[in-house]
Protein backbone atom coordinates (compact mmCIF):
# COMPACT_ATOMS: atom_id res chain seq x y z
CA UNK A 1 0.00 0.00 0.00
CA UNK A 2 1.27 3.59 -1.10
CA UNK A 3 2.47 6.25 1.55
CA UNK A 4 0.02 8.47 2.07
CA UNK A 5 2.36 11.06 4.01
CA UNK A 6 0.96 14.40 2.76
CA UNK A 7 -2.61 13.52 2.86
CA UNK A 8 -3.75 14.75 6.06
CA UNK A 9 -2.13 17.67 5.22
CA UNK A 10 -4.12 18.09 2.34
CA UNK A 11 -7.19 17.63 4.11
CA UNK A 12 -6.22 20.81 6.60
CA UNK A 13 -4.73 23.25 3.96
CA UNK A 14 -6.90 22.48 0.66
CA UNK A 15 -9.10 24.90 -0.22
CA UNK A 16 -12.71 23.71 -0.79
CA UNK A 17 -13.33 22.80 -4.69
CA UNK A 18 -15.33 21.35 -6.91
CA UNK A 19 -15.21 17.20 -6.87
CA UNK A 20 -16.52 14.41 -7.55
CA UNK A 21 -16.96 12.64 -4.11
CA UNK A 22 -16.36 9.02 -3.92
CA UNK A 23 -17.83 8.67 0.47
CA UNK A 24 -18.84 11.48 3.25
CA UNK A 25 -17.47 11.23 6.87
CA UNK A 26 -20.01 12.82 9.18
CA UNK A 27 -20.95 15.20 6.23
CA UNK A 28 -17.79 16.07 4.72
CA UNK A 29 -16.54 14.58 1.74
CA UNK A 30 -13.88 12.50 0.10
CA UNK A 31 -13.01 13.77 -3.17
CA UNK A 32 -12.05 10.83 -6.01
CA UNK A 33 -9.17 13.73 -6.98
CA UNK A 34 -7.48 11.88 -3.47
CA UNK A 35 -8.20 8.38 -4.83
CA UNK A 36 -7.35 9.42 -8.58
CA UNK A 37 -3.65 10.97 -7.08
CA UNK A 38 -3.17 7.73 -5.38
CA UNK A 39 -3.96 5.42 -8.04
CA UNK A 40 -1.63 7.69 -10.65
CA UNK A 41 1.41 6.99 -7.74
CA UNK A 42 1.30 3.45 -7.37
CA UNK A 43 1.26 3.14 -11.59
CA UNK A 44 4.29 5.65 -11.30
CA UNK A 45 5.43 3.08 -9.39
CA UNK A 46 4.56 0.01 -12.49
CA UNK A 47 2.16 -1.69 -10.62
CA UNK A 48 -1.57 -1.83 -11.33
CA UNK A 49 -4.55 -0.65 -9.66
CA UNK A 50 -6.98 -3.38 -8.89
CA UNK A 51 -10.62 -3.40 -7.42
CA UNK A 52 -8.92 -4.45 -4.16
CA UNK A 53 -5.96 -1.36 -3.74
CA UNK A 54 -8.54 0.93 -4.72
CA UNK A 55 -10.96 -0.29 -1.96
CA UNK A 56 -8.13 -0.22 0.57
CA UNK A 57 -7.11 3.72 -0.98
CA UNK A 58 -10.77 4.76 0.36
CA UNK A 59 -10.57 2.84 3.30
CA UNK A 60 -7.50 4.55 4.17
CA UNK A 61 -8.94 8.27 3.24
CA UNK A 62 -11.59 7.00 5.25
CA UNK A 63 -9.60 6.34 8.78
CA UNK A 64 -7.07 9.95 7.68
CA UNK A 65 -10.55 11.66 7.53
CA UNK A 66 -11.86 10.38 10.81
CA UNK A 67 -8.79 10.85 12.59
CA UNK A 68 -8.55 14.18 11.30
CA UNK A 69 -12.15 15.45 12.90
CA UNK A 70 -11.28 14.08 15.99
CA UNK A 71 -8.32 15.70 16.22
CA UNK A 72 -10.13 19.22 15.38
CA UNK A 73 -12.49 18.52 17.92
CA UNK A 74 -9.73 17.69 20.37
CA UNK A 75 -8.36 21.04 19.50
CA UNK A 76 -5.27 19.32 17.94
CA UNK A 77 -5.43 21.31 15.00
CA UNK A 78 -5.82 24.65 17.07
CA UNK A 79 -2.09 23.92 18.78
CA UNK A 80 0.41 26.32 16.67
CA UNK A 81 2.93 23.51 17.11
CA UNK A 82 0.84 21.57 15.00
CA UNK A 83 -0.25 24.24 12.20
CA UNK A 84 3.76 25.15 12.26
CA UNK A 85 4.43 21.63 11.45
CA UNK A 86 1.78 21.39 8.79
CA UNK A 87 3.12 24.55 6.97
CA UNK A 88 6.23 23.42 7.03
CA UNK A 89 5.97 20.10 5.90
CA UNK A 90 3.90 21.68 2.66
CA UNK A 91 6.60 23.87 2.23
CA UNK A 92 9.22 21.58 2.13
CA UNK A 93 7.03 19.64 -0.48
CA UNK A 94 6.29 21.91 -2.80
CA UNK A 95 9.99 22.71 -2.64
CA UNK A 96 10.56 19.48 -3.65
CA UNK A 97 7.96 18.98 -6.22
CA UNK A 98 8.80 22.88 -8.27
CA UNK A 99 12.68 21.83 -8.31
CA UNK A 100 11.82 18.57 -9.51
CA UNK A 101 9.73 20.03 -12.75
CA UNK A 102 12.26 22.82 -12.98
CA UNK A 103 15.17 20.16 -13.97
CA UNK A 104 12.63 18.18 -16.04
CA UNK A 105 12.11 21.81 -18.10
CA UNK A 106 15.91 22.35 -17.53
CA UNK A 107 17.28 19.06 -18.47
CA UNK A 108 21.34 18.58 -18.84
CA UNK A 109 21.96 17.91 -22.15
CA UNK A 110 25.11 15.52 -23.39
CA UNK A 111 27.30 18.83 -24.74
CA UNK A 112 26.76 19.51 -21.08
CA UNK A 113 28.04 16.06 -20.30
CA UNK A 114 30.68 15.96 -22.41
CA UNK A 115 32.17 19.50 -21.45
CA UNK A 116 32.07 18.44 -17.81
CA UNK A 117 33.41 14.98 -18.50
CA UNK A 118 36.76 16.76 -20.31
CA UNK A 119 37.06 19.33 -17.20
CA UNK A 120 37.24 15.89 -15.01
CA UNK A 121 39.19 14.30 -17.06
CA UNK A 122 41.79 17.43 -17.57
CA UNK A 123 42.03 17.60 -14.13
CA UNK A 124 41.92 13.81 -12.82
CA UNK A 125 45.52 12.89 -10.84
CA UNK A 126 43.70 9.48 -8.50
CA UNK A 127 46.25 7.37 -7.24
CA UNK A 128 45.91 3.87 -6.18
CA UNK A 129 47.58 2.54 -3.13
CA UNK A 130 49.34 -1.34 -2.33
CA UNK A 131 48.82 -1.31 1.19
CA UNK A 132 48.65 -4.44 4.28
CA UNK A 133 47.62 -3.63 7.32
CA UNK A 134 47.86 -5.08 10.90
CA UNK A 135 44.28 -4.79 12.70
CA UNK A 136 44.54 -5.15 16.92
CA UNK A 137 42.30 -4.97 19.58
CA UNK A 138 44.12 -2.11 21.89
CA UNK A 139 45.88 0.96 21.21
CA UNK A 140 48.49 -0.51 23.17
CA UNK A 141 48.73 -3.97 21.73
CA UNK A 142 49.44 -1.52 18.51
CA UNK A 143 52.08 0.24 19.77
CA UNK A 144 54.03 -2.91 20.92
CA UNK A 145 53.46 -4.45 17.28
CA UNK A 146 54.84 -1.23 16.77
CA UNK A 147 58.08 -1.46 18.87
CA UNK A 148 58.76 -5.10 16.72
CA UNK A 149 58.52 -3.38 13.41
CA UNK A 150 61.09 -0.38 14.73
CA UNK A 151 63.42 -3.29 16.28
CA UNK A 152 63.22 -4.85 12.33
CA UNK A 153 60.46 -7.37 12.24
CA UNK A 154 58.66 -8.70 9.10
CA UNK A 155 55.56 -7.02 8.70
CA UNK A 156 54.10 -9.58 6.87
CA UNK A 157 54.85 -12.16 9.64
CA UNK A 158 53.71 -10.16 12.07
CA UNK A 159 50.03 -9.50 10.09
CA UNK A 160 50.20 -13.30 10.23
CA UNK A 161 50.83 -14.38 13.97
CA UNK A 162 48.55 -11.08 15.82
CA UNK A 163 45.92 -8.93 13.26
CA UNK A 164 42.61 -9.47 14.04
CA UNK A 165 41.46 -9.17 10.71
CA UNK A 166 40.32 -12.85 9.51
CA UNK A 167 40.26 -11.76 6.08
CA UNK A 168 43.61 -10.31 5.52
CA UNK A 169 45.30 -12.04 8.01
CA UNK A 170 46.49 -15.25 5.91
CA UNK A 171 48.01 -13.19 3.24
CA UNK A 172 50.01 -10.99 5.95
CA UNK A 173 47.68 -8.42 5.15
CA UNK A 174 47.59 -7.40 1.91
CA UNK A 175 44.88 -4.72 1.74
CA UNK A 176 45.45 -5.02 -2.52
CA UNK A 177 44.98 -1.95 -4.38
CA UNK A 178 42.45 0.48 -3.25
CA UNK A 179 41.47 4.46 -4.03
CA UNK A 180 40.18 6.83 -1.71
CA UNK A 181 36.49 5.58 -2.89
CA UNK A 182 37.48 1.91 -1.46
CA UNK A 183 39.04 2.56 1.63
CA UNK A 184 37.92 4.31 5.21
CA UNK A 185 38.79 8.24 4.70
CA UNK A 186 41.13 7.83 8.09
CA UNK A 187 42.83 5.02 6.61
CA UNK A 188 43.15 6.78 2.88
CA UNK A 189 44.35 9.69 4.60
CA UNK A 190 47.09 8.13 6.38
CA UNK A 191 48.23 6.06 3.85
CA UNK A 192 48.11 9.04 1.34
CA UNK A 193 51.03 10.52 4.06
CA UNK A 194 53.53 7.39 3.64
CA UNK A 195 56.18 6.95 2.00
CA UNK A 196 56.75 3.39 -0.21
CA UNK A 197 57.86 0.45 2.17
CA UNK A 198 57.14 3.00 5.17
CA UNK A 199 54.37 2.43 7.89
CA UNK A 200 51.91 4.15 9.93
CA UNK A 201 54.40 5.00 13.67
CA UNK A 202 51.33 5.65 15.31
CA UNK A 203 47.82 3.24 15.38
CA UNK A 204 45.13 4.41 13.70
CA UNK A 205 41.60 3.79 15.24
CA UNK A 206 38.45 3.09 13.48
CA UNK A 207 35.37 1.62 14.60
CA UNK A 208 37.03 -1.78 13.90
CA UNK A 209 40.44 -1.06 15.94
CA UNK A 210 43.77 -0.20 15.69
CA UNK A 211 45.18 -0.12 12.51
CA UNK A 212 49.13 -0.11 11.68
CA UNK A 213 49.06 0.13 7.72
CA UNK A 214 52.28 -0.41 5.66
CA UNK A 215 52.24 1.24 1.96
CA UNK A 216 54.18 -1.04 -0.61
CA UNK A 217 53.32 0.84 -3.75
CA UNK A 218 51.91 3.82 -5.46
CA UNK A 219 50.20 4.09 -9.10
CA UNK A 220 48.40 5.94 -10.93
CA UNK A 221 44.54 5.42 -10.89
CA UNK A 222 43.01 4.44 -14.29
CA UNK A 223 40.61 6.98 -15.57
CA UNK A 224 37.30 6.21 -15.57
CA UNK A 225 35.26 6.02 -19.07
CA UNK A 226 32.63 8.66 -19.36
CA UNK A 227 29.58 6.24 -19.50
CA UNK A 228 31.52 5.17 -15.64
CA UNK A 229 31.13 8.94 -14.60
CA UNK A 230 27.90 9.93 -16.71
CA UNK A 231 25.58 9.66 -13.82
CA UNK A 232 27.35 11.27 -11.06
CA UNK A 233 28.26 13.90 -13.60
CA UNK A 234 24.71 14.63 -14.52
CA UNK A 235 23.73 14.75 -10.46
CA UNK A 236 26.41 17.40 -10.18
CA UNK A 237 25.41 19.30 -13.06
CA UNK A 238 21.85 19.14 -11.52
CA UNK A 239 22.45 20.56 -8.54
CA UNK A 240 24.26 23.50 -10.08
CA UNK A 241 21.40 24.19 -12.16
CA UNK A 242 18.97 24.36 -9.24
CA UNK A 243 21.34 25.86 -6.58
CA UNK A 244 22.12 28.82 -9.70
CA UNK A 245 18.37 28.96 -10.10
CA UNK A 246 17.51 29.14 -6.37
CA UNK A 247 20.00 31.90 -6.18
CA UNK A 248 18.58 33.91 -9.19
CA UNK A 249 14.96 33.46 -7.15
CA UNK A 250 16.84 34.62 -4.12
CA UNK A 251 18.39 37.57 -5.33
CA UNK A 252 15.42 38.93 -6.99
CA UNK A 253 13.09 38.34 -4.06
CA UNK A 254 13.40 41.42 -1.55
CA UNK A 255 13.57 39.87 1.70
CA UNK A 256 14.31 41.75 4.73
CA UNK A 257 15.37 40.62 8.22
CA UNK A 258 14.02 41.61 11.49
Amino acid sequence: MIKLKYIAFFFMILSPLSFADVAEVNGEKIEQRFVDFIKDEVKKQGRSVTDEMEENIIDRLIDLKVINQAAKKSGLLDEPEILTQAQLSTQELIYTLYLQRYIIAHPVNSDDLKSEYAIFKEKFNAQEFKARHILLTTKKDAANIITQLDQGDNFSDLAKEFSKDESTKSNGGDLGWFEQRDMLEVIYQEVAKLKKNNYTKKPIQTQFGWHIIKLEDIRQAPLPSFEEKESELKTALQKAKLKQHLDELRNLAKVKFK
